[in-house]
This record gives structure tokens, sequence and C-alpha cells, in this order.
């Protein structure tokens, strides 16, 4: 962890003077389609003032390095881009800026002897030929696991995972005869799931051949559309492939939603989302998920697509409604489950707000007791506590911390994370700044009736998010204390 540098620790002005490289003819744009954002992502971001430091802050936000993001800008050839961050980089990848850099130089050599007269801008749409060889690619990526640095997906995966990137690094081979294998002959295992398989064809139809009207989200995974399935609204997770049959995000993907087929059907509750079932064998797989009518809970909080504010007793009751599921989650078993990426993007309220805990790609088996080492670290950054960032340790006072930010996010309305504050962009940190003028943060959209609520939202947030693991309750004794308010 000493040598992981987060998106979110790049220093003001590195990170303003980076944003004006990439803000340059619309540089970002490529760097946004190799973090694999979708059209409309891309579409929304040109609106902002600065879509850099917005495409900086989202992908920032999912745990994202910088060398992840220096090794993206060598994929695309921002060797400008690339110089901002030699300083937070490890000095074993700043061979992808020099051996890029030659390349450019060759390249630029043969345009001026061809007097080809094409534009010498920096881009893809020049350099499409011009890659790192293979074996230069596959030292990075050893000296990466060297150094402990692994992808960091959240389990919405927005974007590819390193792997992924390191993927689209590789130079397709030219000569693909019948001697060559494909990496996933080895069929992925099969799920002991007793939940029905759909055919692909009649989730087709459900969708009205996949019809974008019926696109309710978009991302790294693919596409999730609404749909009516045997007289019954859905929603159906279409997991996108791209590229070859390898390609490691797609297997990444595949691997969490069999985990996740796994621990829904075996883990029913009234606050999880219910998966009613799943489709491995047509074009694409699919999961097929009880459609939630009020969408997530930060799309509620922040007001998208011109909601309705959540009220303070449907915050309670939504606050408690996640606590019940947690410690369902953390009791149920041998051995408790953590979810590891709570967060309120990952909490859906069906038609009558009852909160759903979804996207268990990232969940497991933790100890009983106390905590364990383990040997990578997934989730989304600001919902993270610094013993799992720094220590990986794994326990379920993960879980308690995540759903203190969440807490927070509920009694403020304001993110988990926010470039755009000039200072404690991390909500916790604004939290703890303001521990004397907490009334100034509370979320007026709430209303006046029952605004006690937010002084309990902020008061067990605290309580839940505390620094040291020790001092957080079990989310049972939380679901307690809020049930008893």
């Amino acid at each position: 962890m000493e040598n992981m540098k987060y998106i979110y620790h790049l220093p003001f002005l590195e990170r303003l003077e980076f944003c004006k490289i990439m803000n340059q003819n619309d540089k970002w744009e490529a760097l946004a389609g190799a973090m694999q954002y979708d059209v409309l992502t891309i579409q929304n971001l040109r609106k902002e003032k600065n879509p850099t430091d917005e495409l900086l802050t989202l992908w920032g936000n999912l745990n994202h390095t910088i060398t992840e993001l220096f090794v993206l800008l060598s994929r695309i050839q921002h060797y400008q881009a690339m110089k901002q961050l030699l300083p937070f980089v490890d000095r074993k990848f700043h061979r992808l800026l020099h051996n890029g850099e030659a390349n450019l130089q060759h390249v630029a050599r043969t345009q001026a002897v061809n007097k080809n007269t094409k534009d010498l801008k920096i881009g893809t749409q020049n350099f499409n030929q011009c890659a790192l060889p293979q074996q230069s690619v596959n030292k990075v990526l050893n000296q990466m696991a060297q150094l402990g640095i692994s992808p960091s997906n959240s389990n919405n995966l927005l974007v590819a995972s390193l792997a992924a990137a390191a993927a689209v690094f590789s130079p397709s081979p030219q000569n693909t005869g019948s001697n060559e294998k494909k990496i996933n002959e080895s069929p992925l295992p099969r799920t002991e799931s007793t939940l029905p398989q759909a055919s692909y064809s009649e989730l087709a139809i459900a969708t009205d051949g996949w019809n974008q009207h019926n696109v309710l989200g978009r991302g790294g995974f693919g596409t999730v559309y609404r749909g009516i399935w045997k007289n019954t609204d859905v929603a159906i997770k279409k997991i996108r492939q791209k590229g070859s049959d390898s390609d490691e995000s797609y297997k990444l993907q595949l691997q969490q939603s069999l985990k996740e087929i796994k621990i829904l059907n075996s883990r029913t509750h009234e606050n999880i989302l219910p998966l009613y079932a799943y489709s491995l064998g047509g074009e694409a797989p699919c999961l097929v998920y009880q459609l939630m009518k009020n969408g997530s809970l930060e799309d509620r909080l922040l007001l998208r697509q011109k909601t309705k504010p959540l009220l303070w007793l449907q915050r309670h009751d939504i606050a408690k409604g996640i606590a019940r599921g947690l410690q369902y989650l953390h009791t149920i078993g041998e051995k408790p489950l953590i979810h590891g990426d709570i967060k309120s993007a990952n909490i859906l309220l069906d038609k009558n707000f009852e909160p759903r805990i979804g996207d268990f790609g990232l969940a497991r088996e933790g100890p009983d007791r106390d905590s364990m080492k383990i040997s990578r670290i997934h989730g989304t950054r600001p919902y993270l506590p610094d013993e799992f960032l720094r220590d990986k340790k794994l326990s379920t006072k993960i879980d308690s911390y995540s759903y203190g930010i969440v807490l927070f996010e509920m009694a403020t309305g304001l993110r988990a994370y926010d470039d755009s504050r000039p200072e404690n962009k991390l909500l916790v940190h604004l939290i703890e700044s303001s521990k004397n003028n907490l009334s100034l943060l509370i979320d007026k959209k709430g209303g006046e009736y029952n605004k006690e609520v937010s002084t309990n939202l902020l008061s067990i947030g605290m309580w839940c998010a505390n620094e040291f693991a020790q001092n957080r309750p079990t989310m049972e004794i939380v679901f307690e204390t809020l049930n008893n308010l």
C-alpha cells in the first residue's frame, strides 16, 4: 500500500495541470474510452466545465490508482499527460513513457520521410499500430504484481480491470492458427443454484429485442434493461463481452456473477435484492432481478430524474432496512458474509421505498472473530476504512464503516466524495471537521417534520465510521438502536 497512490491523492496543482492537458482538444474522451465508459456517460461529461476533473472523480471513486491511470495513458499515447504523473508512479513503470516516446519519434520520422501530411496530434487516430511489444507488457504486469498492485473494481464494473487494460495493450495476433488455444476453453465453475435458467431468446423478447428505450443503465459490465418476464417487471443485466473470449474483465464479471447467483439464492431476505433467474448459454450471460421502481438510494438523494426528495421518516426506515439486511448477512451462516461494497449506489428501493442490498460480486466469507489478512482489496474508496485500505484486514466492521458513510449521505444529501469541495473532499472528513456545526450540513430537502432523524443518522453514522474497527458496533446492535428510536 505504500507504493499505491489513489487518484484522490493527486495534489491539487498537478491535478489542475493534468486536466488542462487532457481538456485541450478533448483528449479526455480517448481516456474515458480506455476506461470503458459508455457513450451516454461521455456525452454527459461533455456538458461539464471541466470534464477531465469529473472523469477523474468518477474513476477515482472506484478505488483506482495513479499507476492505473498512467498505464491507460500509455495505451492511448498521451505522453504529455503521463509526464505530469511521473513523480507519483514507481520508477519501474517509467519505461512505459520512455518506450512510448521512442515509438512516437519513430512514427514521426517515418511520416516525415513519406511526406505524410496527416495530423500529427497525439492520439489513437494516428497511432493505432503503435503498441508496446507483448514482452514489455508482460514485464510491466509482472512488476505490478510484485508491487502488490491489483485490479481495483467496484462490482458496478464501470471500468475495465487493470488486467483488461493489459489485454487492450497487447497487439492482436496477426496469425490465429488452429494451434492457438482460447483461455476459456476450461469452463467456469458451475453454480449449484436451484434458480431457474432463462433462455437468452425469451429475455430478448422480455426486453422487446433489447430495445434502447428499455435501458435502465450502462457500465463496463454491460447494460441493464427493464423488461417483462413471466408477466413480472424485471431488470435484466446483460453482460457485455469486449474483445476475445479471453478478455479478463469479461471473465471477472462472469466469476462475480456466478458468485452473486450462489449468494442471492442462498441468503434470501426482504432487504436483499431478489434474483429471479439467470441465463448463461446464449449470446451473452444475463441475470434477471426484481425491478426496483424507485432506483438507487444515491439517485434519490441526488434528485436524479427530477424525483421528489426523501422525507426524514423515509430515510429512517431505509437506514433500518439496510441495517436489518446487513446483520442478517453477518449472522445467518456459520461464518459472516461480508458484502464489501456497501454504498448508496448499491442500495436499491422498491415501489414502497423498502431498501434492497444489491451487487454481491465482491462479497466473501469473513472470520468468526476479529479480522483476517487478505491479498487484494476491492470496493469503493470513499466507503472503505483505513485498516482495510492500508493493512488489508477483512472483517464485518468494513460493512459497518461503509454503512456509516451511507448514513452521512442520508443525513446531509452530500456525496461520499466530491472533488468540487475546496477542502474535505471525503464526506467523512467533512463531518469530522464540522462536529461543532453539524446542523449546517443537514439536508434541507428532508423537510422540517421529524427532522430529529437527521441527528440520529449522524450520531449512528459517527459510531459506525469510527477510525478504530474495535469501536464500531455490530450491525445487529445498530438495527436494535434504530428500531428503538
